[in-house]
């Protein structure tokens, strides 16, 4: 395939892989033994392939496009600056159908809406986490159809979803109802950018001509599909992915049913190598370590690493890292509201899919890891939110019940004197 076919074939094959990885039999969830669900374990992870290699390929095709406005933005500014990445986000701006946005709208509409009445709000945000739980499972009400419609397509994903020892909203319901009774009656309407082209290029601060426009106009829609196909190849390796945490939990009460483990969270903390060794040999030197592991994990936890590493991985030391020798770069500009359930500021390292719920009532999102593209600032220009990406330090300059001024134009995220 030359490059030219890749670049404009890089999505093709999403639903055949999509098939491929919903319907998968999951035939090591069926077996007896640890030793068998193991062994099965480790022979399906190349039945998953397919969705990593999906994901990887979507990102390729997404990076590549997106390079080539970047290019030609530079080249009609004739440096890097601001404007730059202002107008590029707003290029990328109403990339329709991202999977990862349809989280957000998903919950706002999950939490009773406002078309359903305030009083049933009100009686929601009453009820136990219990109560609330199988009324949104069995009411013939839109929220009711609207939540169990999102776990059925997002249930398999959560903070952290990356990691296999993470529990998915699918397997634990209660912690998104109670997010859902926080947020009943907060969240704001908020109205998607629906510019077309024409109207977007017309609204930029780089001065373009009339060939560079036609380029984009071309270009653009490309740029957009692979926003869509990336978020989508997201999804579909986190489907994968927790095909096999379900098949890593059933090993884990198998081992401990056969007493080869004292409980069945300790397996996270076992080498695959390890696991194997175990199942053949129920060494006690390794329950021991993996004990220890545990113990260390909350410590590990809270490392903090930079974004580039020469040598040996090293925390990065708080007393030596200060926010003032980092440029801020913000895009968008938005005062801070006081702190409440909803209109406050969010600002943290940085955010993946489990963040999503917050987005329908947030006024803000600020990371410190993140480009233009990552899933903050994808989420963030899909809901018409401010977002400040790549701001290191932010997390340490700033504390819940400040109030903050986010600043686009001038790239400064500032605190500003509490209210009398």
């Amino acid at each position: 395939m030359t490059v030219v076919e890749y670049l404009f074939s890089f999505d093709f094959g999403y639903h055949e892989v999509k098939n491929k990885i919903y319907n998968h039999p999951l035939e090591f969830l069926k077996l007896k033994t640890a030793k068998e669900t193991f062994t099965a374990l480790i022979i399906s992870c190349s039945d998953f392939d397919d969705a990593a290699h999906f994901h990887m390929q979507c990102s390729d095709g997404s990076q590549n496009w997106n390079m080539s406005i970047l290019k030609t933005l530079i080249k009609a500014k004739g440096e890097i600056d601001n404007d730059i990445y202002s107008d590029f986000a707003r290029l990328l701006a109403a990339s329709s159908n991202v999977e990862s946005a349809n989280i957000p709208s998903s919950v706002a509409g999950s939490g009773c809406s406002n078309c359903e009445g305030h009083k049933l709000q009100k009686k929601f945000k009453s009820m136990s986490m219990e109560e609330a739980l199988e009324w949104l499972q069995t009411t013939n009400m839109p929220s009711g159809d609207t939540f169990r419609q999102f776990l059925k397509r997002h249930g398999h994903r959560c903070i952290q979803e990356s990691d296999v020892r993470s529990i998915t909203w699918e397997m634990e319901p209660k912690s998104l109802v109670k997010l859902l009774q926080n947020l009943a009656g907060a969240g704001k309407e908020v109205a998607k950018n629906k510019n077309d082209i024409d109207n977007v290029l017309s609204e930029l601060q780089v001065p373009l001509g009339f060939i560079s426009k036609c380029y984009l106009r071309f270009v653009l829609p490309m740029c957009r599909r692979g926003i869509r196909g990336r978020e989508a190849g997201k999804a579909i390796t986190m489907k994968a992915f927790d095909h096999w945490r379900k098949g890593y939990r059933r090993l884990g009460k198998l081992m401990v049913s056969e007493g080869r483990l004292p409980d069945a969270d300790l397996l996270y903390f076992f080498t695959l190598e390890e696991v194997k060794e175990l199942l053949e040999t129920r060494s006690p030197g390794l329950i021991s370590k993996a004990i220890h592991r545990r113990k260390m994990y909350p410590t590990l936890e809270k490392y903090v690493f930079p974004e580039i590493m020469k040598g040996l991985p090293k925390p990065i030391n708080d007393e030596d890292d200060s926010a003032d020798a980092h440029e801020y770069v913000a895009d968008l500009t938005m005062k801070g509201t006081p702190v409440s359930q909803a209109w406050e500021i969010l600002i943290t390292l940085s955010t993946d899919i489990g963040w999503s719920p917050y987005f329908p009532i947030v006024s803000g999102v600020v990371t410190e890891i993140g480009g233009l593209i990552s899933h903050g600032a994808v989420i963030s220009r899909e809901y018409g939110i401010p977002c400040i990406v790549g701001l290191q330090g932010a997390t340490k300059k700033f504390r819940t019940g400040d109030y903050i001024l986010l600043d686009g134009k001038k790239g400064i995220l500032q605190r500003l004197p509490q209210p009398e």
